[in-house]
């Protein structure tokens, strides 16, 4: 089985970990929209180039991302499919037909229908858009984008949301196409080994969120919902880790709650970083109103540590019912009253089996053998 991967600025946030999952159960080929080359440019295509340290990984300049050239961005999605094409043969030449094309939406998935029509060649779509949960600060996306979805939806072989809830919503909104949940994998290989946890009562309650800080994402709730937390148990500290446009506003919200330091905000301290605070800490809290998935959530229990978070996403089925707690979005008195609870508890708390078996559920070989079902299938339709 051979896997064509698509991807762009547009799609997942760690590209290389569906890679490594497609990676255990197929032969990968990658293919990366961008907007100039950062690789030699192949013979005779001089929109496309090829990592040498990783032949069978492309890159193809994308003649869709300037609109005002484009209108509506139909012909330029059109001239982008046409340089996939255009990859495809020579990697097909020197290795073998494409059996399975696999790209994710929003992102390099406007692409497909065209050139799966032109090439022969099936394709699957990993679907993380939140929008379609239809939070107020992400709203569904309109009739034309919907009309849009339906089409690329309804020539898929398969389509594969990325959690339960997103599957349920595309059901409930009527949308065409093959449904298959196939969830987020995590990149076992980056994740560190978990420390042993002794605790006293008396100790500090460590709670770590990170992740983009931007406008609507929950932080306000966090803020005020630790600070009433923090009245209650003034063990609890707060770590948030991420950086962004809305950082001034986040801190400026910190300082108003007059925690005296418990609550700081150390900006980005990039994956490694990230994952060594997620692997010490003792909560992680997401207090997003609405989410795809929760990649965070996702890495702090591969970690052992547990969540205290929203109702939304993957998370319910992440966390299950000893991985955290969870309350409703955009209430800030439940999460204050649920990082009270998680505190409480922490002594019964499994570090290691909850890692263990996060990791189990969700690492590449798991997640790789839902997508072997899926190729299998898209292959066979071809």
């Amino acid at each position: 089985m051979r896997v064509a991967m698509l991807s762009g600025p547009d799609g997942p946030q760690r590209p290389d970990v569906w890679r490594t999952a497609a990676g255990t159960v197929a032969d990968v080929v990658e293919l990366v929209t961008v907007g100039s080359l950062s690789t030699p440019p192949l013979p005779g295509l001089p929109f496309a180039g090829r990592d040498e340290r990783r032949p069978h990984r492309y890159e193809i300049e994308s003649a869709d991302r300037d609109r005002s050239h484009v209108p509506g961005g139909a012909l330029g999605h059109r001239i982008t499919a046409g340089r996939i094409e255009a990859v495809l043969q020579v990697e097909s030449a020197e290795c073998g037909a494409v059996d399975v094309l696999h790209a994710h939406a929003p992102g390099a998935a406007g692409h497909l229908p065209w050139l799966s029509r032109v090439t022969g060649i099936p394709y699957v779509v990993s679907e993380h858009d939140r929008r379609w949960l239809g939070h107020p600060t992400r709203p569904l996306p309109g009739l034309l984008d919907r009309r849009r979805a339906a089409r690329l939806y309804r020539e898929a072989a398969a389509v594969l949301p990325v959690s339960d809830m997103l599957l349920a919503r595309l059901g409930e909104l009527g949308l065409p196409g093959r449904h298959r949940l196939v969830p987020h994998p995590v990149d076992t290989e980056a994740l560190p080994a978990v420390p042993a946890r002794a605790r006293i009562s008396q100790d500090p309650v460590r709670i770590v969120a990170a992740g983009p800080v931007v406008e609507n994402e929950g932080w306000d709730v966090l803020v005020d919902a630790f600070a009433e937390a923090f009245g209650k148990d003034p063990r609890l500290r707060l770590r948030i880790i991420g950086d962004g446009p809305g950082i001034d506003a986040l801190q400026e919200r910190i300082e108003r709650t007059e925690t005296n330091g418990a609550a700081v905000l150390v900006g980005d301290l990039g994956r490694e970083g990230t994952l060594h605070a997620l692997a010490h800490a003792d909560l992680y809290a997401d207090a997003r109103h609405v989410s795809g998935f929760g990649t965070g959530a996702l890495d702090a229990l591969c970690c052992g540590t547990p969540v205290v978070g929203t109702r939304t996403g993957a998370l319910p089925e992440l966390v299950g019912h000893d991985g955290g707690i969870l309350v409703p979005p955009s209430d800030p008195r439940a999460l204050a009253r649920a990082l009270v609870e998680a505190a409480a508890e922490l002594r019964l708390r499994q570090p290691a089996a909850l890692a263990e078996r996060t990791r189990r559920l969700f690492g590449p070989a798991a997640v790789g053998a839902r997508l072997a079902a899926v190729y299998a299938e898209a292959s066979g339709r071809a």
